[in-house]
């Protein structure tokens, strides 16, 4: 079955599922703890909604932004909005959603009904999301970690921006501009947090900056090239996956404001 059909009909039905993590004795700095015995109100997670996976970002300004994977790593989707506080598993906010695989021919369209939800309860995280193809549902009571068994997590534990200084090499999706997924061979980033890149016939240049104390970048990344299809003026965040032997594996999702534009890159420290 290819992946257009398979997440056409995964979508078709909702999934409740589980997801662990790593732990330690360390306790890390929590930026991201409230009062109240609050789980969290910020932070990194991975969730498990069964036929599919998210990797979520949440951010303390309302902002969040996300990657959903299937099979082992398959770059699926990027949701992303800004959530109010009024915001929960049952009352669904609307979204922007780039959809990458669930179209025939696998060049990545935006989701006109993406709606999103997350409730934040005493112990654990619970995430709600619906659109055109199912409403899912998942929970999960860890955060993210640098890898498995680290007592780090990747959005309270940043990693230095001088270790994640270097050159990388992965993929890149996109929706709205009618291309397939492209190689990322030259992605590079400097010790000052300057970034440049070539892939989907652009050449991109930008900042990343560190997100308050947190291991987030915000990035404004701009796209250049007679041939570029990508709308000339992005705006995102670099968001660490994993922090194994002193290599980073890295998402850079990044948007047009007028939500019609998307590109995530998934990347490797070479």
């Amino acid at each position: 079955m290819s992946l257009s059909k398979f997440m056409l009909s995964l979508f078709m039905c909702s999934a409740l599922a589980a997801c662990g993590g790593g732990g330690g004795s360390t306790p890390p700095k929590q930026p991201d703890i409230v009062g109240g015995g609050q789980f969290a109100t910020a932070g990194i997670f991975d969730v498990n909604y069964g036929q599919f996976r998210g990797t979520y970002a949440f951010l303390d300004n309302g902002e969040f932004y996300g990657l959903h994977f299937v099979g082992d790593s398959e770059l699926a989707g990027h949701p992303r909005g800004v959530l109010t506080s009024a915001n929960s598993a049952t009352n669904r906010e609307a979204i922007a959603w780039a959809n990458f695989i669930d179209d025939a021919q696998q060049v990545g369209k935006q989701e006109a009904a993406g709606r999103f939800g997350r409730t934040f309860g005493a112990a654990d995280l619970q995430v709600s999301i619906s659109g055109s193809m199912g409403t899912f549902t998942a929970r999960t009571s860890t955060r993210k970690t640098w890898a498995d068994g680290s007592t780090r997590t990747v959005y309270a534990d940043p990693i230095a921006l001088a270790s994640l200084a270097g050159a990388y090499n992965g993929q890149v999706r996109t929706a709205g501009i009618g291309m397939p997924k492209d190689a990322v061979g030259a992605f590079a980033i400097d010790a000052g947090g300057n970034i440049t890149a070539s892939a989907l016939a652009c050449t991109f240049t930008g900042k990343m900056v560190q997100h308050g104390t947190t291991g987030v970048f915000d990035l404004q990344l701009a796209a250049a090239g007679p041939a570029c299809k990508l709308n000339p003026a992005l705006k995102g965040v670099v968001m660490p996956m994993s922090f194994v032997s002193g290599a980073a594996q890295l998402a850079v999702m990044v948007n047009s404001a007028d939500k019609l534009h998307s590109a995530v890159f998934i990347i490797s420290k070479t």
